[in-house]
C-alpha cells in the first residue's frame, strides 16, 4: 500500500476508526429474516442538505437488492477530508464515498480508490468528458461523475424593486453590473450592491475566465495568476470594495459570512453555485425575495463548472455490493432520482431536465443548465489544493489594499510554482 500522506497523528486515526466502525471494511452481515445474509455498506457524503436525496436513491437500490443495506453517513465538509485522509492511511475508508476534483489526483495516485473502469464502461458516453477525465488516472476510472454545477448571479428581488431597477438578465455585461452594484448600495441602510469576497469557485475565478485569463497553465505545472488578463480581472473584482465601495471589505467578510449577509438582506447580489438551491429554497423568509440569473459577460461568457464523483474504497471487503451500488448511482434511473430530489444537477446527460422541472417554479434554475454551454472546468491538478490555499492568502493582501495587484499576483505565482514543481 502507498501511504496517501505523511504518517498522521495516531490519535486522529484511532478516533476516526472508532467513530466509523459502521463504515469500515468489516464485511458486516446480518440475517434478512428469510435465511439470506444482508451486507451493509456505508456511503459517505458531506452535505446534510443532500442526505434525503441520497437516501431516496439508496432506498430504491435496496428495493432492488434486498440483501444489501446502504447506510448514508454525513461527515461535515470541515471534517471530511481530514477524516478521509486518516481512514485512507488506516485502510478503513467508507465503502463508497464522494470524491472532489481538487482531491482526486492524490487519492488515485496513492492507490486507495478502486478501479471501477468496468462500471464506467456500462454508462460510457453519458457524462461530460472533462469530468470523466478528472476522475481518471493512467487510463482507468476511479470515480464516476455524480453531478455538475455552475455558478450563477443570485439576487434579492426586493432590493431591486425598492430601487426601481430591472432584474439581471442575459444582456448584462461587466459595465452594467458595476453600474447597478453602485446604484443598489445604500450605506445608510448598510446594504451593499455586491459581495466581491476573496473566494475562488464562487468568486473571482469566474471573472478571470470571463476576461479570457487563466489560473494555471493547461499542463497544470505553472501559475498564470500574474498574467495580464488575470491581473485585470482581479483588479476589476477588487475595485468593488476598494474603489466603488459597493462591496463589503475583506475585513467585513472575515467577520460576517457572505451567504448570511445575503440571506439577511444586506447584499443585493452574490455569485453562488447551483448546489445552493436546497439551502436557499429552505429559507422560507427569503425564498420569495431571491432568484438567480446568468453571470454578466466580460470579454466572453464564462462560469466555473465542476462536478463530484462517486468512488469506491480499494480496501472494501464488500466489493461486489459497493460496485453494484455505484452502478445504480451512475445509472439513468439513479440520476433521475437525484434530479427529482433537487439535491444537485445530475451529471448523466439528459437527466438535468429532472432537476429543472422540480426546481424552476421556485427559482430560475434553468440558467445553470444553460451556462454549461460555456462553462470552464474548475482548476485542478496535483497539489493544486495546497497551491490554491497559498494563493488565496497572498491575494488577500491585494483585496485589503496592502499590495498592488502586480505585487500580490507575482508573489502568489512564485509560491504556487514552488508547490506545483514538487
Amino acid at each position: 500500500m502507498k501511504k496517501l500522506f505523511r504518517i498522521i497523528v495516531l490519535g486522529i486515526v484511532v478516533a476516526f476508526v472508532a467513530g466509523l466502525v459502521a463504515c469500515s471494511n468489516a464485511n458486516k452481515e446480518e440475517s434478512t429474516g428469510s435465511g439470506g445474509k444482508k451486507t451493509e455498506i456505508t456511503y459517505a457524503i458531506w452535505d446534510p442538505i443532500q442526505k434525503p436525496g441520497m437516501e431516496k436513491i439508496a432506498e430504491e437500490f435496496m428495493n432492488k437488492n434486498p440483501n444489501i443495506h446502504v447506510k448514508v453517513q454525513v461527515i461535515p465538509w470541515d471534517q471530511y477530508w481530514t477524516k478521509l485522509e486518516a481512514s485512507a492511511n488506516g485502510q478503513t475508508l467508507p465503502d463508497v464515498f464522494w470524491m472532489h476534483g481538487s482531491e482526486a489526483h492524490r487519492y488515485m495516485k496513492a492507490d486507495v480508490l478502486l478501479d471501477i473502469t468496468d462500471s464506467y464502461k456500462k454508462v460510457e458516453g453519458n457524462f461530460p468528458e472533462d469530468l470523466v477525465d478528472l476522475y481518471s488516472y493512467d487510463g482507468n476510472n476511479y470515480g464516476i461523475p455524480k453531478d455538475v454545477s455552475t455558478v450563477g448571479l443570485w439576487y434579492n428581488k426586493q432590493i431591486f424593486d425598492e430601487n426601481g431597477i430591472a432584474y439581471p438578465d442575459e444582456s448584462w455585461d461587466w459595465d452594467k453590473f458595476k453600474e447597478v452594484a453602485k446604484q443598489l448600495t445604500d450605506s445608510d441602510k448598510g446594504i451593499y450592491g455586491f459581495a466581491a469576497s476573496n473566494d475562488t469557485e464562487v468568486g473571482y475565478y469566474n471573472a478571470i475566465f470571463q476576461n479570457e485569463g487563466n489560473v494555471i497553465s493547461d499542463d497544470k505545472t505553472k501559475s498564470e495568476l500574474n498574467s495580464p488578463a488575470t491581473q485585470e480581472a482581479l483588479q476589476w473584482w477588487g475595485d468593488f470594495s476598494l474603489k466603488d465601495k459597493s462591496s463589503p471589505s475583506i475585513v467585513e467578510f472575515a467577520e460576517n459570512n457572505v451567504r448570511s449577509l445575503f440571506l439577511s438582506g444586506k447584499i443585493a447580489m452574490i455569485y453562488d453555485g447551483s448546489w445552493m438551491y436546497g439551502e436557499y429554497s429552505s429559507n422560507d423568509d427569503m425564498k420569495q425575495n431571491i432568484d438567480v440569473a446568468v453571470l454578466p459577460k466580460g470579454k466572453t461568457k464564462a462560469t466555473v463548472y465542476n462536478g463530484l464523483a462517486n468512488s469506491v474504497s480499494a480496501y472494501t471487503e464488500n466489493k461486489d455490493a459497493a460496485i453494484k451500488f455505484v452502478d445504480f448511482l451512475s445509472s439513468k434511473q439513479g440520476m433521475e432520482i437525484q434530479g427529482e430530489s433537487t439535491v444537485a444537477i445530475p451529471a448523466y446527460k439528459g437527466t438535468e431536465a429532472k432537476f429543472i422541472e422540480a426546481t424552476e417554479d421556485t427559482f430560475n434554475t434553468r440558467v445553470f443548465s444553460e451556462m454549461l454551454d460555456y462553462g470552464v472546468l474548475r482548476p485542478n491538478g496535483p497539489n493544486f489544493n495546497k497551491a490554491e490555499t497559498i494563493a488565496t492568502e497572498e491575494l488577500a493582501k491585494m483585496f485589503s489594499g496592502n499590495e498592488t495587484v502586480e505585487e500580490a499576483t507575482n508573489n502568489a505565482a512564485k509560491k504556487v510554482n514552488e508547490i506545483l514543481s514538487n
